[in-house]
This record gives structure tokens, C-alpha cells and sequence, in this order.
């Protein structure tokens, strides 16, 4: 049996950060994998995890209703096939409902292969005094399905959001098995020794659209993991640029949401003070990515007014998203990127 456990949180609230905190203390005869759905389509935090030595399975371009069809299932499934893990972390997107995702790991044929683990749920203690996050069916879901609450980015908050996250933890029926008031995603790892608690997802709306039977069967000796790449591969073909292309643009919208995204030469570079001082001048909900710079090589984060970096090794290609729940300017958003290029 392979435990399998959820990190589900909101758009930026550091679940990446927490996911490479976990890989980094972890036990070291054991092999674990990660398993990545996000809303943006050039998949930037597989990279990052990737960058940082992680086993990672990436399922780009997701929504609410993504792990609904076949790419879920199928990269989970050559996940299992290919790496063979102890355990699988999944981070699903910040948008997406995570009750489709534990149905869909619940079903009939993963039952004698995945062994459900706590659900861990990250939360920006700050979102919980905002109408925005807390009226949003889907950070209701989040927090609903989660044995372990973990409220990040603390050293940012007021006494009244811990208020808040102490009153969210007191109404919880049932009671949450853990939670933790944090900094930087750490959490500890006893934690995910917990058993999952089906009360807290007695709620579960059927998800559509989930295929009966996996395409690739990952409990069955005779699987091809050469022709399940094949066919998991064409469905990330995105995540490359052509041969010949300096950039290549890549959009995406759903559930009042709108991404755009570039995958970048690597032989292009950026002015760090410039890319800077754009990200900090522009109103989105989320900017992330993974940049060769005239400094180096950086993961770019920027949520709630505040620019994150850390420098990263070398890429193949650079590449960034944004978010935003307006639809973007695709076109003068690209111009201004280009203009941090140094030429």
C-alpha cells in the first residue's frame, strides 16, 4: 500500500514551500513523489520541486474540475507505475475543489494500492477576516476536508488572525486531529501518522466525470510504463518550447479565474531590479516563477503586495505565470516582461 496524502491550500499560501519542508525531512530509506495539478498551464511549481530534487509528476492547466478527467488520473497513475513511491504527496491547484480528488482516490480500484493519509490544509491566517477567501466555496472545501490545519506565513499576521484561526479551530466538528502556527510551511511530520477521518468528508458531492477504471492499471505486473508515458506525455506537451522558440505563450481561465503564462529561452536573461519592480507595481492575485536573472538563477513569488526569491539552480528554460481573477492583457503583459530582458 501507498500512503497518499493532500496538501490542499489556497493560491499562494506556501503549500510548495511546505511540500520541498516535508521532502527535506523525511526518512531517508524512503522514496516519496510528488504529484502536482496546477491551474496555470506552463507548471511552474513542478519545476521549482524538480529544481530542488524532488520526484515529480506534473498535471498542468487545472480548475475546480480538473481532476475530474483522464490527465489526473493518468499522471497518477504513471506515477505509481514508473517511480514505485512509499508515499505521494499531492498538490492540487489552489482553485481546484480537493473533495473530487479524495473521492477519486477513494474509488474501487485504487482501494487495494493507496492508503488515504491525513489531508493537510495550509492557510494564510490573514484570509480569514476577508469575504473574498471566506465565502469562496472552495476555501470552505479546503478547510472542511483537512485533519491538520496549518496556518502559514504567521510572522505577517495581527493578534485578531490568530484569534480567528483559534475560533475556526474551536467550531470544527469534528475537531481537526492537529494544527500548527507557522512560518516558511514547516510543519511536523508525525502529523501525516494520522489517520485520515471520513467524518470530515461525509459531505462529498460525487464528482462527474471520473473514469471508472484507470487507463493504466498501476497494481498490474504487465503495465507498459513506455506506452503510459507516451500517453501522458502528449498531454504535457505544453510544457516545452518548440524547436526554434524563444517564447511561447499559454493561457488558461476557469471558475472566474485567468492565468497567463511564458516558457522562456534559457539563453535569455532578466534584469532582477526590473522584474522586481513590474511584479511589485502590478495588481494580480498571484505571480510566480523561475527565471535566469543578471544575479543568478531565481524562484519569483509574489502574493498579497510581497516578493519572495530564492535563488535555484541553473534552467533549461525559464519560465512564469500570473494569475488574476480579471481577465489579463495578455499582449501588454508580454511586452512588459520583455522589457526586463536584458538584450
Amino acid at each position: 500500500m501507498i500512503r497518499v496524502h493532500l496538501i490542499t491550500g489556497f493560491l499562494g499560501v506556501g503549500k510548495t514551500t511546505a511540500i520541498l519542508d516535508v521532502l527535506a525531512n523525511k526518512p531517508s530509506q524512503q522514496k516519496w513523489a510528488v504529484l502536482v495539478n496546477e491551474f496555470g498551464e506552463v507548471g511552474v511549481d513542478g519545476t521549482i520541486l524538480e529544481a530542488q530534487g524532488a520526484v515529480v509528476k506534473e498535471v498542468p492547466g487545472g480548475c475546480l474540475c480538473c481532476v475530474s478527467g483522464l490527465p489526473f488520473q493518468m499522471g497518477l497513475n504513471l506515477l505509481i507505475a514508473r517511480e514505485k513511491p512509499d508515499v505521494i504527496l499531492i498538490e492540487p491547484t489552489g482553485l481546484g475543489h480537493p473533495r473530487n480528488i479524495l473521492n477519486m482516490l477513494a474509488a474501487e480500484h485504487y482501494q487495494s494500492i493507496l492508503e488515504l493519509g491525513a489531508t493537510i490544509c495550509l492557510l494564510d491566517p490573514r484570509h480569514l477576516s476577508q469575504p473574498r477567501y471566506t465565502s469562496n466555496d472552495v476555501f470552505k472545501d479546503q478547510l472542511q476536508v483537512a485533519d491538520v490545519l496549518v496556518a502559514n506565513k504567521t510572522e505577517l499576521t495581527l493578534p485578531a488572525d490568530k484569534s480567528a484561526f483559534d475560533t475556526l479551530l474551536e467550531r470544527s466538528q469534528p475537531p481537526k486531529a492537529a494544527s500548527y502556527w507557522t512560518t516558511q510551511g514547516h510543519f511536523d511530520l508525525s502529523c501525516l501518522e494520522l489517520a485520515a477521518n471520513p467524518q470530515r468528508r461525509v459531505q462529498f458531492r460525487p464528482a462527474t466525470n471520473i473514469s471508472t477504471t484507470p487507463l493504466v492499471n498501476p497494481s498490474a505486473p504487465e503495465v507498459n510504463v513506455q506506452e503510459a508515458s507516451g500517453l501522458v506525455d502528449a498531454s504535457n506537451t505544453i510544457l516545452a518550447l518548440e524547436e526554434g522558440q524563444d517564447i511561447r505563450r499559454l493561457e488558461n481561465q476557469g471558475d472566474g479565474y485567468f492565468s497567463v503564462g511564458w516558457l522562456l529561452s534559457g539563453n535569455w536573461q532578466f534584469s532582477l531590479a526590473e522584474l522586481r519592480h513590474w511584479l511589485n507595481t502590478m495588481n494580480l492575485q498571484r505571480a510566480k516563477g523561475l527565471l535566469r536573472t543578471d544575479q543568478g538563477y531565481y524562484v519569483l513569488n509574489w502574493r498579497d503586495g510581497a516578493l519572495t526569491e530564492m535563488p535555484t539552480r541553473a534552467l533549461e528554460e525559464s519560465r512564469i505565470e500570473l494569475i488574476h481573477d480579471a481577465a489579463l492583457s495578455a499582449d501588454e503583459l508580454e511586452r512588459a516582461l520583455l522589457a526586463c530582458r536584458i538584450n
